[in-house]
This record gives structure tokens, C-alpha cells and sequence, in this order.
């Protein structure tokens, strides 16, 4: 359902395989998936966690066709995993061995491949010289509880077709509306091929020009009637779908505001556009393909049965041809499966390179690299050229039969009319009005066809929404009801510990610290220490994988994530400035702006004197991600933004490491008032900036090294002096004894 969803749905297939049904969101969470996918290392721990035992291997081509258990996960094209399945090998006479290989492709469903064709995607290219080349498998098989295990996974179907169909529940009444002016529309378009016939037989041969004025009259009233109920049949279905089209899009919306940072960090950009997308199909699919099959079968019942009295033969004939034309099409509605999703995946790779090239036009530049990302671009166009081939063979192939198929049966009815009319058994004005009845009869068997193609997408939209409608909320397992808080706020790390994946290394490794209530804490430390990850699991965007978080007695996770998070204001190293007014960007949603408490967080941060020299002062729009703002002043309206919610507790994450030293040093003196009474904790590479600090916390590898103040810790001589001495570049002339005094 996702791009780097093929590990855990491999892992899915192989368990269904065996007799247990997994949801893919149950092994996504046992692989641990990220952006990047998952590794081998992934879904070996994610199988047997669920009773699957695990082998990961080399191999050669002769011993994957003759010798490994099946089924097995391939690593596929050194970006993707598919299932080999079944094998046939073929021994030759040299006494190489070949043959054909079967593969499920997540992405593309269920492949055949020659097995040196095979061989080109699973073995690494410098490789494939000789036979003796190997390639990477994930053998497994059932352990002996794995029949015994339950499974795990919380399989929730609440959330099913019918909680779309609720949308459309309000709406009763013009449903019902709806219905009955398509009825009126088909029994009115019932009544002209018994005009035509009665024109033709009685008027034309008696020659009664009255009865034929007369009958263009009420054709006439029919097609004006017919057309004033499409007017009101097309006003209806604007009216609804209008309204349900907003109704899915905000309820998405609020959904995914409501899920956990992981959720975002884990998920390609445009899976989460992409299911915005999968909304409006189906919307289209429910009030477009639906609707329209509801009028055409009324249509194929109420002419069906016309022709039924008519001729039963020619309705036999037409049914026939009917049914052989949607066989033929239907008959390659697997192929054409294939080929769209291998479509859709290089029409977003397209995307994806647009997005790419245009966000590094600079870098592009700077290193001539303007005709590799155009050879890059080309090979995606060749590819793409391919497959729109093999798209329009497919059409033609598809099309031309069923022309040939709709042609014959239209020949068969016209000449057994015109036999039949010779013979006496059928007057002209009746095979006149039996054409007009087969034109009609034709429209909802092509529409059929179009509702059948649309299912299909609207079922894999609908399972891809319905899989996000079933996540847990990020407040869903407190609440947000506010409770009392302790009088101790100190922050308390008992043993936590934090990594990404089930088996992924931690990046945290027990953890115990106490972050105390109105005291500045720093953390400092090499790049990739953990720094950063300990400030967001304080400021519960992450879970700890183990240990606790307490505010003084109370583990913080009985605090609604609305209260915490009222209480905290924070600057991120990648804090983003959205694309409105100064004003707003530093007050967000406050509708009651406290222009005193503006002032003074805008005077700490520096920046007022400039956003009241611009020509529409507070009030100037910035562009997109803070567009028209150097990289100081968009750091200093996100610590204005902080220091405007007065929170109990601040964190600044780098929030200084835009700015010159002047600004610098006007900040570091106003914030030291705002400290005062504050838990404040600073994350800094600039050690000057956190000397005062009353603690400061020393991380190497994910561990807490040295605690203590300036002072103490540079008198230690240990991790801390360290990190001071490369960047101050301290010379053998200070003293062992002297402090060092950071200016």
C-alpha cells in the first residue's frame, strides 16, 4: 500500500501462506518500518516474533531452482523484496541447470521469469559473470508454536465500507429524490420505440398526418421532460457531492493530525498526498460509477424487457454478444492491472525526480551536474515510453475484439430483422424501434465494464484509507481532559532507553537524569550522541522503548498531550516558519493577542526593531518555509514563538546556531531573565552559549557521561574539557588548575 511497504507485505503473503492472517500495520510495527523500508535484520526479528524461523542466506541460481525450501524473500533489484514461490528447473545437457522462476511482487502481482532474467535483478550486477554468482535470501518456515501463537494484532473492521456509506446518510432524502428521477427519466425513455413504431406502422401506412403531428408532439413533451430531469439529476448530485467531497478530506485531515510523529517521520511524502487522492476516487467511484450503474440497469431491465416482447430471439442474440463483448474485456482486466501499477510507480517516480531536481537547482549547478540529472530523467522516459507501449497494444488488442465482437452481434440482429420482415414476421416500424432498443441496451453494458475497472481502484483506495482511519491516535491513550499536575515538576528519566526499530541499534542506552523544576539544563555533546532524540521523547513526540519519564511522582504519560504540550514551547533545529504573516507565526491560533507579552518576546528575540522597519510591519507575509527571511531572523521569530506561549518549561534545540555573535550575545543576556523561574533545557554545540547553565549533561554513544556545572566538570578534565578544548583550541599555557573562563 506504501513504497517501502514490501518487506512486511512479503512477510504477510508467506504467514497467509501458512495459515495465519496478519494486518500489514501489525508487521509494519514488529519490522519497525521507516522511510528508508526495512533490512533483512527487520524481518527476521518481525517473523519470529510471530513463530517463524528465520535463515538469512547466499545462494546460487542451481541451488535457488533445485535446492531451497520455498517460499523465500528475495532482495530484488538492491531496492526492493519479493516472494519466490515456486520453481521448475530444467537440467541440460552441458550440466548447467536453468529454468523458470515464480515470483509475488508486491507492487505488481504474480510474475514468471526465465531464471537468468531473474538472476539480472537478484544477483548483484559485478557478480553475474559466472554461475557460481549468489544472491540474498530470507528462507522460512513455522516453528513449532506458530500455530499455537494468537495473533497479536488489534483487527479492528470498524472502520469498513459502511463508515463511508455513513457520509452519505444525511443525505436520504436526495438519494431518494435522486432515484425516482431516474425512474421517471428510464420510463419516459421507455415510451419512444413504441412511438417510432407507431409513426412508422400506423401513421406513415395509414398516411394520417394528424396522428404523426400528434405523436411528434408528445415526443417532443417526452424529450423536454427527460431533459428538465437530467437538469435536476445533475443539480442533486452537485449538491451532495460537494458537500460529502469536503466532509472525507477534513475528516483525513483531522485523522492525521491526530496520529504520532512516527507516523510522519515513517511515511513518504507522497503516500500520505496520495491517500488525499484515494478519497476522491472514491467519491467518484460511489456518486459517478455507482449511481450511473443504478440508471443503467434500470435502463438494461425496463429495454430488456421491451425487446424480451418484442423478440425472443433477438433478445437471445443480443444477450449472447453481450456477454462474450464483457468476457473479452474483462479477460484482460489482470494484465492491465500489472501494467498500470508499473504505470503509476514511474509516473511517481517522475514526480518524485521534478520535485528533487527543482529543490537542488543550486547544488545542481555549482557541480556541473546538469546532464546526469538529464540522462537520469531520460532513462525514467525510456522506461515510461515501454510500458505506454505495451498500454496501447493491450488497448488496441482489447478494443479491436470487442468492436469485432459488438459488430457481429449488431449484424446478426439487423439481418434477422430484415429476414424476418420479408417473411411477415415482423413489420418495419418494429425493426426500426428494435435498433433503437439495442442502442439503448448497449450504453449499460459499457458502463458495466467502466464500473467494474473503477471498483477495482475504489477497493485498493478504500483499503489504503481504511488502514489509516485504524490507527491509534497519538492522545488516544490518555485523553485530553486536564488533570492536576504535582507540586515537584522536576523532570525525571528513570532508565529510558530509545530506538527506532525492534532491531535496530538503541540510540538511547539507559538513561537517568533529573532535569530540576527552575534551573537551566544543558546537554551537550558529539553529533549523533542522542542529543536531539532525548529532547523529543521529553517533549513526547517519541516513546521511550524502555524505562519511564516522571514529572516529579507522575509518569508524564497520564498528562494529556494537550496539557503537556501547553506548557511547553520549544525551538527545533529544523523549525519551520509557515507561509502567513509575521504576526501570526509567532502568535499561531491565539485569537486574543496579548500584545505585551508580543512585545516582550519579540524584544528578547531581538527581532522587533526589524520587522517594524518592514513597509507592512507585522503584518508582511512570508513566503513559503519562511521565503524572503535570512536564516537569523526565521530562528529568531521561533524563539519569539516559544518565549510568546510563557510555557513552564522551554527547550531550545541549537536555537542559536544561525546567528551572528552580536545577536547572539543581545539574545543569551534577555534570555537569561526569561530563565528565571523556567525549566529551560538547551541543547548546544556552542558551548559559550550554555556556561551559566546550572547543569550540564555530557552524552557520548547514547549515554550520559559527566553531570555538573561549568566549573566542576572543567576541573574534571574529562569528556566536557574535551569537547571545550577542540573548539577553543586551549594551548598547553593554560594551567591544570586554572578554570577556564568562556567569553
Amino acid at each position: 500500500m506504501d513504497m517501502m511497504d514490501c518487506g512486511p507485505a512479503c512477510l504477510k503473503m508467506i504467514a497467509k501462506f501458512y495459515g495465519k492472517f496478519y494486518t500489514l500495520q501489525f508487521l509494519r510495527d514488529k519490522c519497525g518500518i521507516t522511510k528508508e523500508g526495512v533490512s533483512f535484520l527487520d524481518l527476521s526479528h518481525a517473523a519470529e516474533n510471530i513463530g517463524l524461523r528465520s535463515l538469512s542466506l547466499k545462494c546460487t541460481k542451481e541451488e535457488l531452482l533445485t535446492k531451497i525450501p520455498l517460499p523465500a524473500i528475495a532482495h530484488w533489484d538492491n531496492s526492493h523484496f519479493v516472494v519466490v514461490y515456486k520453481t521448475k528447473p530444467t537440467f541440460k545437457k552441458n550440466g548447467d541447470t536453468d529454468g523458470l522462476i515464480y515470483v509475488a511482487d508486491p507492487a505488481k502481482g504474480l510474475l514468471k521469469f526465465e531464471a537468468d532474467d531473474f538472476c539480472e535483478k537478484w544477483i548483484k550486477h559485478e557478480n553475474t559473470a559466472t554461475n557460481k554468482a549468489k544472491g540474498i535470501l530470507l528462507a522460512l518456515n513455522p516453528q513449532a508454536d506458530f500455530y499455537e501463537k494468537q495473533a497479536e494484532e488489534k483487527n479492528n473492521q470498524q472502520k469498513t465500507f459502511t463508515h463511508f456509506l455513513n457520509y452519505f446518510t444525511p443525505y436520504k432524502k436526495s438519494f431518494v429524490n435522486l432515484f425516482m428521477v431516474m425512474l421517471i427519466v428510464t420510463i419516459l425513455q421507455g415510451f419512444l420505440p413504441f412511438i417510432s413504431k407507431a409513426v412508422i406502422d400506423v401513421g406513415i401506412q395509414t398516411h394520417d398526418i394528424d396522428f404523426i403531428n400528434i405523436l411528434l408532439i408528445a415526443n417532443v413533451a417526452i424529450y423536454v421532460s427527460i431533459l428538465l430531469s437530467n437538469l435536476v439529476r445533475d443539480w442533486i448530485l452537485m449538491h451532495i457531492t460537494a458537500r460529502i467531497n469536503i466532509a472525507l478530506i477534513s475528516d483525513y485531515l483531522i485523522k492525521i493530525m491526530l496520529l504520532p510523529i512516527t507516523f510522519f517521520e515513517n511515511k513518504m511524502t507522497g503516500d500520505i498526498l496520495q491517500r488525499a487522492q484515494d478519497h476522491e476516487r472514491i467519491r467518484s467511484f460511489i456518486m459517478n460509477n455507482s449511481l450511473n450503474m443504478v440508471f443503467s440497469t434500470l435502463t438494461f431491465l425496463v429495454f430488456g424487457v421491451i425487446l424480451l416482447i418484442y423478440n425472443t430471439i433477438i433478445f437471445a442474440i443480443f444477450l449472447t454478444g453481450s456477454i462474450l463483448y464483457v468476457l473479452w474485456v474483462l479477460a484482460f482486466l489482470r494484465l492491465r492491472k500489472k501494467l498500470d501499477w508499473e504505470y503509476f510507480e514511474l509516473v511517481s517516480k517522475n514526480q518524485s525526480y521534478w520535485v528533487e531536481t527543482i529543490g537542488s537547482i543550486q547544488d545542481i549547478k555549482i557541480n556541473n551536474y546538469e546532464k546526469q540529472k538529464r540522462w537520469k530523467w531520460e532513462d525514467i522516459q525510456a522506461r515510461l515510453y515501454k510500458v505506454n507501449l505495451r498500454v496501447l497494444n493491450v488497448n488496441n488488442i482489447q478494443n479491436l475484439g470487442a468492436q469485432f465482437i459488438d459488430n457481429l452481434k449488431n449484424l446478426f440482429i439487423t439481418f434477422f430483422c430484415a429476414k424476418a420482415v420479408i417473411n411477415g414476421e415482423m413489420t418495419f416500424g418494429i425493426m426500426i424501434s428494435t435498433q433503437f432498443i439495442i442502442g439503448m441496451l448497449n450504453a449499460p453494458v459499457v458502463q458495466f465494464i467502466q464500473f467494474i475497472t473503477s471498483f477495482q481502484f475504489a477497493k485498493i483506495s478504500f483499503l489504503r484509507l481504511n488502514e489509516i482511519h485504524q490507527l491509534e491516535d497519538e492522545h488516544q491513550s490518555v485523553g485530553d481532559n486536564p488533570i492536576q499536575l504535582p507540586e515537584n515538576k522536576s523532570l525525571i528519566l528513570n532508565n529510558v532507553s530509545f530506538q527506532y526499530t525492534p532491531a535496530g541499534a538503541l540510540i538511547l542506552k539507559g538513561i537517568r537524569l533529573m532535569i530540576p523544576e527552575g534551573k537551566v539544563t544543558a546537554i551537550v555533546g558529539d553529533s549523533g550522541s542522542g542529543k536531539s532524540t532525548l529532547l523529543k521523547l521529553l517533549l513526547r513526540l517519541y516513546k521511550p522503548s524502555y524505562g519511564e519519564i516522571q514529572m516529579g511522582n507522575m509518569n508524564v504519560n497520564n498528562i494529556s498531550l494537550r496539557q503537556w504540550r501547553n506548557k511547553c514551547g520549544a525551538v527545533m533545529q529544523d523549525g519551520k516558519i509557515f507561509n502567513d504573516t509575521i504576526l501570526n507565526n509567532v502568535v499561531l491560533d491565539d485569537e486574543k493577542i496579548d500584545y505585551a507579552k508580543l512585545k516582550k518576546a519579540l524584544d528578547t528575540a531581538n527581532i522587533s526593531a526589524e520587522i517594524e522597519a518592514l513597509p507592512l510591519g507585522y503584518q508582511t507575509k512570508m513566503g513559503e518555509q519562511g521565503r524572503g527571511l535570512s536564516g537569523g531572523q526565521k530562528q529568531r521569530i521561533l524563539i519569539a514563538r516559544a518565549l510568546y506561549k510563557d510555557p513552564d518549561y522551554l527547550f531550545f534545540d541549537e536555537a542559536t546556531n544561525s546567528l551572528d555573535t552580536i545577536n547572539e550575545q543581545k539574545i543569551t543576556q534577555a534570555l537569561d531573565k526569561v530563565f528565571k523561574e523556567k525549566t529551560v533545557i538547551v541543547v548546544a554545540h556552542r558551548l559559550s552559549t550554555i556556561k551559566k547553565a546550572d547543569q550540564i549533561v555530557v552524552m557520548q554513544n547514547g549515554m550520559i557521561v559527566e553531570i555538573g556545572n561549568h566549573q566542576t566538570l572543567m576541573e574534571k578534565k574529562g569528556r566536557y574539557f574535551q569537547l571545550v578544548q577542540s573548539q577553543l583550541d586551549l594551548t598547553s599555557a593554560v594551567s591544570p588548575n586554572t578554570p577556564l573562563a568562556l567569553s
